[in-house]
């Protein structure tokens, strides 16, 4: 299966401490993020990533590139105009082989225009897609693809997406997935006073023909935009795993990411 990472964002709340790099490559324990997500992908299963980036994917290149240990890296692929060109890097990680593109969009284009931009060169139907800045670290990837099978059965033409979420004490602060009890998401609320409830954890599994509907070169959402259109058309569903879910927006959050990265080393 591949993963489409989103890292096309300036991590505006970042980039005061880190100006030189992507928000990806923000140390975390030790490491540069993007090491600890690759780690989590390859030993979920996954075979193959594309970094969906922006602002300074030639950084991001080169980073690649060096974890790659010399190897010959694919090289450039042909393009038609509109369509992304990437560089291709064999790389080894937790004792696994992954195979690592790299898109660099021409501006900025949304979680959904950004997917949309890189539809060419997306190699498994499903994907998987995740922000550039969380963990997951409970999420069993072959659960939530058992779970998206069944579900997206009925909408092979026109596609459907599995969402992940997780359930926490205090969701007043964070907009909240509500799903019914065949786990269709039935509508996403804003922060509000409310106390336990499902958050989305940033990681879909996504048909590629839901990327039809979207129109190139346009700055879209996936998360404002196409999932409350999917909702309501009963072709989005949530799969739920246990907590943490894990954010290195801020440095608080990289605070916490470290504890629980040290705890579990």
């Amino acid at each position: 299966m591949q993963a489409v990472i989103l890292c096309g964002g300036k991590g505006t709340r970042l980039s005061t401490l880190f100006a030189d790099r992507p928000k990806v490559l923000v140390p975390v324990a030790g490491r540069p993020f993007l090491a600890w997500q690759l780690d989590w992908l390859a030993r979920g299963g996954v075979t193959a990533v594309h970094l969906a980036a922006g602002h300074l994917a030639d950084v991001l290149g080169q980073w690649l590139q060096e974890q790659a240990r010399g190897q010959k890296s694919e090289g450039r692929s042909q393009r038609t105009e509109g369509e992304a060109e990437v560089s291709g890097f064999q790389i080894q990680i937790a004792g696994f082989s992954l195979r690592c593109t790299l898109s660099t969009e021409p501006a900025p284009l949304g979680t959904g225009g950004g997917l949309k931009y890189v539809e060419p060169h997306l190699c498994s139907d499903p994907f998987l897609v995740l922000n550039g800045d969380s963990l997951m670290p409970r999420l069993d990837f072959r659960a939530l693809a058992q779970a998206h099978a069944v579900f997206s059965r009925p909408w092979k033409t026109t596609g459907a997406a599995t969402l992940a979420v997780t359930r926490i004490a205090e969701a007043g602060r964070y907009g909240t997935v509500e799903f019914d009890a065949a786990h269709r998401i039935t509508a996403f609320r804003e922060k509000a006073s409310r106390t336990e409830g499902c958050i989305n954890g940033g990681v879909y599994l996504m048909d590629r023909g839901l990327l039809a509907a979207i129109e190139p070169g346009k700055n879209i959402s996936i998360e404002t935009d196409t999932f409350p259109a999917l909702a309501t058309a009963g072709r989005l569903q949530a799969v739920e795993f246990p907590q943490p879910l894990l954010d290195m927006g801020t440095p608080e959050g990289i605070r916490a990411m470290e504890e629980f990265l040290g705890r579990s080393a």
